[in-house]
């Protein structure tokens, strides 16, 4: 594992280089070694809490992701059948329902216009 430097007095030294005040960046230096220290420390306990994952985890998930996808794909296509075949009933029973209406009008004009 690598290891993190930081080096507080050289930071100090660039920042006063720079125009910063002595004190000033004294603070800086002091804040950000302070605030690495707690990135360091908060990226150990991640590792040791076992909060990380690892390559093969990364696998299985996407495994698992793809196998799912795959059976939502199959059931997409097979509920898609079912609709389409659901359409076609609907088509085919609204057209028996014109022909009755269309024949029952007729019917009803043929008496009304004394046709036979």
């Amino acid at each position: 594992m690598s290891t993190i430097t930081f080096d507080a007095f050289e930071y100090a030294h660039q920042l006063r280089e720079v125009g910063i005040t002595e004190q000033q960046a004294e603070v800086f230096a002091k804040k950000s070694a302070e605030i690495l220290k707690i990135a360091v420390e908060s990226a150990k306990e991640e590792i040791h809490s076992g909060e990380l994952a690892s390559k093969r985890d990364l696998k299985e998930v996407e495994s698992a992701l793809k196998h799912d996808l795959k059976e939502l794909e199959l059931t997409f296509k097979r509920d898609l059948k079912e609709v389409e075949l659901l359409i076609e009933k609907s088509k085919n029973s609204t057209l028996l329902w014109m022909f009755a209406m269309l024949t029952g009008v007729v019917g009803v004009m043929a008496k009304g216009f004394h046709w036979f």
